[in-house]
């Protein structure tokens, strides 16, 4: 099968439901370009509700990905490389209620993202990209501003839930300023230094893994009901990108309110719960993960 490849015509575009499988598993020839989904310019373009999965790459945001939105997708089982590359990129982009799962979670050679209510079960790795000046954009627009390397950093991670091998602790140590709140980590995952109020538990076993059965593909995961994020996320709450000197807000200018979970479900405006479902009880959840209304 081919995944979906796009260029500079994926601007102000949207991927949308897909089920996206078995893209460049066999590794018969070697260049770029292979991904489940893989976009150059990304700017104000939707990539949500689909599922990707045994591919050699997940999703790939080539350089602009500026008001990009990824969102309510699952991957898992992709390799050797990872469930999400950007790739020298200035943002801002948001990524937002996501299940990743594969054994490295995002590969971030970019800057000016938001992570919001997220799932990460693998590892994330950062990486300052020094020679290769990439664009900024004025907002909405391909006009181009300037043109600037990536030394990384000025990302914003709020709500998520990291499961071990993952964290932030890649973060420690870049060049700009980066910000955690509201966000879990279980099982030995790395919390951000910088970060003050995380539930940090090391010893807990989330359980998690994936099944299949003839009605689609399931989640398996030990929740607790008492974790709490940092309230309701907005337009607000992310404040710009640096770079480019813009706020995180949809195509059309309107902010962001992030108050709906994976499924679709309304989140508790007062203390919505950390990670990308909107889950009223602890304890072992069977969540019916894909397909995704």
């Amino acid at each position: 099968q081919a995944g979906i490849v796009g260029s500079l015509g994926a601007v102000f575009s949207s991927i949308t439901g897909n089920e996206i499988h078995d893209i460049h598993v066999r590794q018969l020839f070697t260049g770029a370009e292979m991904a489940g989904i893989k976009i150059h310019a990304s700017i104000d373009m939707l990539i949500s509700r689909n599922h990707i999965y045994r591919t050699s790459r997940g999703i790939w945001l080539d350089w602009m990905a500026q008001g990009t939105r990824v969102t309510r997708n699952l991957l898992h089982d992709n390799g050797p490389s990872d469930d999400l590359f950007v790739e020298v990129n200035h943002g801002p982009f948001l990524v937002d209620n996501n299940v990743f799962l594969s054994k490295t979670s995002v590969r971030d050679w970019s800057e000016g993202g938001a992570y919001v209510h997220n799932l990460f079960a693998g590892e994330i790795v950062r990486l300052p990209v020094l020679g290769r000046a990439t664009p900024f954009h004025s907002a909405h627009t391909t006009e181009v501003l300037g043109i600037k390397n990536i030394v990384g950093g000025d990302n914003r991670f709020v709500n998520n839930i990291f499961v071990g091998p993952s964290g932030l602790g890649a973060y420690d140590d870049a060049e700009l300023e980066v910000f955690g709140v509201g966000n879990v980590y279980l099982g030995g995952s790395a919390a951000f230094g910088g970060e003050e109020d995380a539930v940090v538990e090391p010893e807990f076993d989330s359980g998690l893994r994936v099944t299949e059965n003839e009605d689609g593909f399931f989640l398996e995961i030990m929740l607790e009901r008492a974790w709490s994020g940092a309230g309701l996320v907005t337009t607000e709450t992310l404040g710009e990108a640096m770079i480019p000197g813009l706020p995180f807000v949809q195509p059309d200018g309107r902010p962001y309110r992030i108050e709906t979970d994976y499924f679709g479900r309304d989140r508790d405006s007062e203390g919505p719960f950390p990670g990308p479902f909107e889950v009223l009880a602890g304890g072992r959840q069977t969540l019916w993960v894909w397909p995704n209304s």
